[in-house]
């Protein structure tokens, strides 16, 4: 479990360097424990490219909480195209080692990042220091300054009221308007240990004072009380209030812009691919289904259309005289042709079926000719064949 580190008991800070330190010096240290690793200013050289995309954080709050669920729940946050290397420093410390510039970027100048409702702090880290001596700067959040006049909205005079609030890192004049009001969007760091700022205040000559108000995008817990981040009121002093001492509250948040409802219009072109048939041209009937075409009567199913020129009981007469004519096998039709009637005698007797032909392999045929074959015969066939000639 981690918990918030840096302080003791009484709220004085820890210096875990100086006890020990503190501690060394009462000790008399052998040869073998002195003995030097020596790295080469190649190899310093190369190690410091890898701490380039190195960052250290803490959850600002004072509650204990599970430091695996914690990096289980910043990494899918996150969302970075490699998986990030986080390992716990300290109680409530965290190095995460990122492996390019964009997922740097992402976790170190965007956000503000927030856990379970607690700020997170993340800043830029050389991996030289000892973590626990890390002292972070506060934690930077989107403002919006409301109610500039136009004559007034330049850029000098938005920074000068954008440093009202906290350290500027970035002012947008012309921000897209996804929340309510007309204001200028600023990135500003906030200080843990004061309070967030309600408005600023500008002074014209010859007007007078205009007091603009300050709301935040996404600010973590808060006290409604001192205005503090990292608490509730509840938690600030003996959590009892009235409704006059909360001076912070809801009203600093920013409102979201809802957009009204726009009816889809109708696509007249012709649909790619499946769907409920939005994508038909426009007049195009469309197919319909029994229940559509109100054809749930045996009767509306039945074929019983006719024609004008042919009168209905010829047309019937000789649409089913054919069937009759195939199916009855009736002696009172004359046109029927029945089959031949089985002789009642010939029931009872064994029909003995012809016994199949007789196999003959056409080489045996060739071998007869070519032994019954002689030259007395052939000489007395073509004399018969030429008195045949003879006699025609």
């Amino acid at each position: 479990m981690a918990s918030s580190s840096g302080e003791t008991a009484d709220g004085v800070a820890k210096n875990p360097q100086k006890d020990i330190d503190d501690l060394l010096a009462h000790l008399d240290l052998r040869e073998d424990e002195l003995e030097d690793v020596m790295i080469g200013a190649d190899e310093v050289t190369e190690l410091q490219k890898d701490a380039r995309w190195l960052a250290i954080g803490k959850v600002h709050t004072s509650r204990a909480f599970n430091s695996d669920a914690f990096i289980w729940k910043m990494k899918a946050i996150w969302n970075l195209s490699r998986e990030p290397i986080c390992r716990e420093a300290g109680e409530n410390l965290f190095v995460i080692q990122m492996h390019c510039l964009g997922d740097w970027k992402k976790v170190v100048h965007q956000g503000p990042w927030t856990f379970r409702g607690w700020a997170v702090l993340i800043e830029d880290y050389d991996g030289k220091d000892d973590p626990e001596r890390f002292v972070f700067g506060g934690l930077y959040v989107w403002a919006q300054i409301h109610g500039i006049p136009e004559i007034y909205r330049k850029p000098w005079i938005v920074d000068d009221l954008a440093r009202r609030v906290g350290k500027t890192r970035e002012v947008q004049m012309s921000p897209k308007l996804f929340y309510e009001g007309n204001y200028v969007r600023i990135r500003v760091l906030v200080e843990l240990n004061r309070p967030l700022k309600r408005v600023v205040s500008l002074n014209i000559d010859g007007e007078g004072k205009k007091r603009l108000y300050v709301k935040y995008e996404k600010v973590p817990f808060f006290c409604k009380h001192c205005g503090i981040i990292g608490h509730n009121h509840e938690e600030c002093g003996d959590g009892v209030w009235g409704a006059k001492d909360l001076q912070y509250g809801d009203f600093m948040f920013a409102t979201r812009r809802t957009t009204p409802f726009v009816e889809p219009r109708a696509f007249a072109g012709r649909s790619r691919g499946r769907g409920t048939g939005h994508g038909l041209p426009q007049g195009m009937p469309r197919k319909r289904s029994l229940q559509d075409a109100a054809l749930d009567d045996d009767a509306d199913l039945k074929d019983d259309a006719s024609s004008p020129i042919k009168p209905t009981d010829i047309a019937e007469t000789e649409a089913d005289a054919g069937a009759r004519r195939n199916l009855n096998f009736s002696d009172d039709d004359p046109g029927s042709k029945a089959p031949p009637a089985i002789p009642m005698e010939t029931v009872d007797q064994e029909v003995i079926p012809p016994p199949p032909p007789q196999y003959a392999d056409p080489r045996d045929h060739s071998k007869v000719r070519k032994t019954s074959t002689t030259p007395s015969e052939l000489a007395s066939s073509a004399a018969s064949s030429e008195e045949d000639r003879r006699a025609q």
